[in-house]
C-alpha cells in the first residue's frame, strides 16, 4: 500500500488552550500525513511564535482570507464558544470539514445553527471532548462492549468536580463538566429524562446533582459543582452491568474492572514513549487522528456536531430544572 497523500489543515486560533494542547498534540509522528499548512489568529504575534514553533506554514489575521487563500482539506477550529457559531459556519460554506474545540456554542442555539450549516454543506463537524478518546476511557469501553461477560448497562455514577475560577455556574458547567456529560451519554445512551438539584452557596458557586434515565432505561448519577478542583480526585465515573461487572475509571488515569470474586486494575506505563505521553493518554491526539481518518474515510465522527446539539440540549435542562440561569460570561486565560 502506498502511501498517504498529504492532509493540507488550517488552524483558527493560537490562545492559550490551543497552545497547550492543540498544536503539540499534532506535531506528534501520529500525524506524519500532515501538512501543517496555515495559522490563523487577531495576534499575529501569537500566531508567528507558534507557527514557528511547531512547523505551520503561511500566517494570517483574517481567517475568511485564509480560506480564500489556502487550499485546504480541513479546518481546526479553537476560538471559545462566543466566536465558534460565526467561524465554523463561515469555513462550512466554504466547503470544508470543522474540528471545533469545545464548548461549541455558549447556547443550544449556536450550536444548532453549526449543525445546520454542516448538513447544508454534506461536511462533517467533530467536536473537541477529548476524553471520549482517552486510553482510560478506550479501555473501559472495551471491558463493556463484551457484551457476553459484562451484559447490559443498568447504572451509571459519575462525578465532576469544579473550581471558583469560573464566573458563573453555568460557565462552569459549559466550560467543564460538558466532558463529563458527553463521556456519561458515551456510556449510556441518549437521556429520556432528567431530575436535578443545586444548592447555590452564591449566584456562582455550589453544588448539582442530577438523576438521569437514559432511554435504554438504565439510571444514571451525576455529581457536579464549582468546589473539589481539577486534581487528582476531580473525577470518576462507575459503570454497572447486569452480569455482576462493573468498571470504575478514577479521574481519566486508572480503570478498575471487578466482579463478585476479583477486581484489577489498569494503568498507563508513564514510560517517556510516544503513546504513553500526556496528549496521547488524555485523548488530544486520538481525537485529532479521528478526525483527519473520517474526513478521509468519509464517515461521521464521534462526537459529531450533531451529538452535541443533543448533549447541549441536555446540559441546559441539567442546569435549568436545578435552578441555575443559562448565563455564561468570559472565561480568564489563567485557565
Amino acid at each position: 500500500m502506498g502511501a498517504l497523500s498529504q492532509f493540507r489543515a488550517g488552524v483558527i486560533g493560537a490562545g492559550v488552550f490551543a497552545e497547550a494542547n492543540l498544536y503539540p498534540s499534532l506535531s506528534l509522528h501520529f500525524f506524519d500525513d500532515l501538512e501543517r499548512a496555515a495559522v490563523c489568529d487577531l495576534d499575529t504575534g501569537r500566531a508567528e511564535r507558534l507557527a514557528g514553533k511547531y512547523g505551520w506554514g503561511s500566517i494570517y489575521n483574517d481567517f475568511r482570507k485564509m480560506l480564500d487563500t489556502e487550499k485546504l482539506d480541513a479546518v481546526f477550529v479553537c476560538l471559545g464558544g462566543a466566536h465558534h457559531p460565526e467561524v465554523a459556519t463561515a469555513v462550512l460554506e466554504r466547503g470544508l470539514p470543522v474540528f471545533l474545540e469545545k464548548p461549541s456554542s455558549i447556547d443550544v442555539e449556536g450550536t444548532r445553527r453549526i449543525a445546520q450549516a454542516a448538513a447544508k454543506a454534506g461536511r462533517i463537524v467533530q467536536v473537541g471532548h477529548q476524553k471520549r478518546h482517552g486510553l482510560a476511557y478506550n479501555r473501559a469501553r472495551e471491558i463493556i462492549g463484551d457484551r457476553e461477560r459484562f451484559g447490559t448497562v443498568v447504572q451509571i455514577e459519575s462525578k465532576m468536580h469544579g473550581f471558583t475560577v469560573f464566573p458563573t455556574f453555568y460557565t462552569c458547567m459549559l466550560e467543564w463538566q460538558c466532558h463529563n456529560l458527553d463521556l456519561v451519554v458515551s456510556f449510556g445512551g441518549d437521556i429520556a429524562e432528567i431530575q436535578s438539584m443545586a444548592f447555590r452557596q452564591t449566584e456562582k458557586t455550589g453544588g448539582l446533582v442530577s438523576l438521569l434515565r437514559f432511554q435504554s432505561g438504565a439510571l444514571g448519577t451525576l455529581a457536579w459543582g464549582t468546589y473539589g478542583g481539577p486534581g487528582q480526585f476531580a473525577e470518576r465515573i462507575e459503570i454497572l452491568g447486569d452480569r455482576g461487572r462493573g468498571v470504575i475509571v478514577t479521574n481519566a488515569r486508572e480503570v478498575t474492572c471487578y466482579d463478585e470474586d476479583v477486581g484489577e486494575t489498569w494503568a498507563p506505563d508513564w514510560n517517556p514513549i510516544s503513546r504513553n505521553q500526556s496528549h496521547v493518554f488524555n485523548g488530544y491526539v486520538g481525537e485529532l487522528r479521528h478526525f483527519i481518518d473520517c474526513v478521509r474515510e468519509g464517515r461521521e465522527p464521534v462526537p459529531s456536531i450533531h451529538d452535541e446539539v443533543k448533549t447541549m440540549d441536555w446540559l441546559a435542562r441539567i442546569a435549568g430544572g436545578a435552578g441555575i440561569p443559562l448565563e455564561w460570561a468570559p472565561v480568564s486565560s489563567a485557565l
